[in-house]
């Protein structure tokens, strides 16, 4: 249920830490991203067709140039003209990260039209530096105004006076709807709801609004899963076709292994996808959408890549009612929710009690309209819930009272490396560094659904944030709260 949308070549965004470097003056021989955000932004402005066709000639690379021609790069910057223009630059910063084919750069240029209350990311890679080449694409995300972060900890008043008024400022300024909840050792530092929880904003978010996860649900497939290896009722080397036996090509499914669906290198295909959408939304149980799933095909040899996918998780689900007999829903609310003392948390119907409507941007700035969404969530992901239970889950984990020390060692240590990869995925947790610290967790992202949840083992902190919006300031909210408690700048 994590989705992302894409423009312009279509290719994924890798996310990490950055750093950030202040500008230069203009020249006519660019080397560093200083240089070059002045000229992209200068050539999204421009009404000429030849300066576009020379800034081209200097921030792409020898071999974009060669492969699409100046023409179409021109053409590029006419499309972002007519979209953006007139833009004012804010800054840009160069990511680095470190991929088992060596180091690959993405560039991120902050800017924003001439009236318009949302700032525009322009994310691509580039050659390394010095020469820092635009030779790639990535997508276009809005943000709210990019700032500097206060340098006390986050554990200090005035840290957590300034993330006050920061948060005040993303609802008035920016519209934006949900909470956030930052605890040290299961104490509550900082709890905040703020905006709607319905579209004709009747109805504020409070302690007691529910959000849906998206596949932030991942994480429960997954400890349920741990815990009938823990009793011995299965093993992650089992092949997957022990318990399941409805796709198409055995041959294949014969080679695919719990843990390959848990790690996302199955190499079963996105059942998720545009013609399938209907019958998605509209599905109310795992059989609904395992059907799907046995359609979808495969993409790779099981082991091979990464792939992060929901197919696997619902045959995950699939496997978790055939060994229980019982229903997935019932697993998880028996054997984790009811144990971590999660009492709101559930899988609801949408719309129902105390649920957040999912809200997508409307027409005008600033304007919502329904999301689209479906009737029920799954092993892929679509629980509700909220800061305080995910609270909860954080302290049951950290205290091993849903699976043992051992076994949630294993589900949080990456299980895909080795592989060309865009993030360090366990058993349905994300694990990322954080300034110095390894830290685990999982998103959420659907239309109109954020969430995070993020667990800081070296400090026992742990973050939670919701939005029932597609808001960009959604997204910088939680990248500048994991800054304030990783100290990283």
């Amino acid at each position: 249920m994590r989705q992302i949308t894409t423009l312009l070549l279509g290719f994924i965004l890798i996310s990490s830490t950055s750093f950030c470097q202040n500008k230069n003056d203009v020249n006519n021989s660019p080397n560093n991203n200083q240089e070059i955000d002045q000229l992209f932004i200068e050539a999204v402005n421009s009404t000429s067709i030849e300066r576009q066709k020379e800034v081209a000639l200097l921030v792409f690379s020898e071999e974009l140039i060669a492969s699409k021609g100046v023409s179409a790069l021109a053409q590029l910057f006419q499309s972002f003209h007519e979209r953006y223009a007139p833009m004012d630059l804010h800054h840009s910063e160069i990511n680095k990260y470190d991929k088992p084919g060596g180091a690959t750069y993405v560039m991120h240029i902050y800017a924003k039209k001439e009236g318009s209350v949302m700032w525009q990311d322009f994310q691509m890679y580039v050659n390394a530096p010095p020469d820092q080449k635009i030779t790639q694409f990535v997508f276009i995300a809005e943000v709210s105004e990019p700032i500097n972060l206060p340098n006390g900890a986050i554990q200090q008043k005035e840290t957590l006076d300034w993330l006050d008024e920061y948060v005040k400022n993303l609802n008035t300024n920016f519209d934006l709807s949900g909470s956030i909840l930052i605890a040290e050792r299961g104490q509550i530092l900082y709890e905040k709801y703020f905006g709607y929880a319905d579209l004709d904003k009747k109805v504020k978010i409070s302690n007691q609004t529910l959000f849906n996860i998206a596949s932030g649900g991942k994480m429960f497939t997954a400890i349920a899963i741990a815990q009938l290896v823990e009793k011995g009722k299965l093993n992650y080397n089992d092949n997957i076709t022990k318990y399941l036996n409805g796709f198409a090509d055995k041959s294949k499914a014969d080679k695919i292994t719990i843990h390959h669906l848990l790690s996302h290198t199955s190499g079963i295909a996105e059942y998720w996808s545009g013609q399938n959408n209907k019958a998605v939304y509209s599905a109310t149980n795992i059989n609904d959408h395992l059907k799907i799933v046995y359609q979808a095909g495969f993409d790779f040899e099981a082991g091979t890549q990464y792939q992060y996918c929901n197919s696997n998780f619902i045959l995950l689900g699939a496997i978790i009612e055939k060994v229980t007999g019982k229903s997935f829903y019932d697993i998880i609310q028996s054997e984790i929710f009811n144990p971590a003392g999660m009492s709101a948390s559930g899988y609801f119907n949408y719309g129902s009690k105390n649920t957040a409507t999912s809200l997508a941007r409307g027409e005008k700035e600033n304007t919502w309209k329904e999301g689209r969404h479906g009737i029920k969530g799954s092993s892929a992901g679509g629980a509700y819930s909220n800061g305080r239970d995910i609270l909860k889950f954080s302290r049951v984990l950290k205290n091993n009272a849903l699976i043992g020390e051992k076994t949630f060692k294993n589900i949080i240590t990456p299980q895909n490396k080795g592989l060309d990869i865009t993030e360090d995925y366990g058993y349905g947790f994300i694990i990322q560094k954080s300034a110095q610290e390894i830290t685990y967790g999982h998103g959420g992202t659907t239309d109109g659904v954020n969430f995070e949840f993020r667990y800081f083992p070296g400090q026992d902190i742990t973050l939670v944030v919701f939005s029932n919006q597609n808001n960009g300031a959604y997204d910088d909210l939680k990248r500048n709260a994991i800054k304030l408690i990783s100290g990283d700048r």
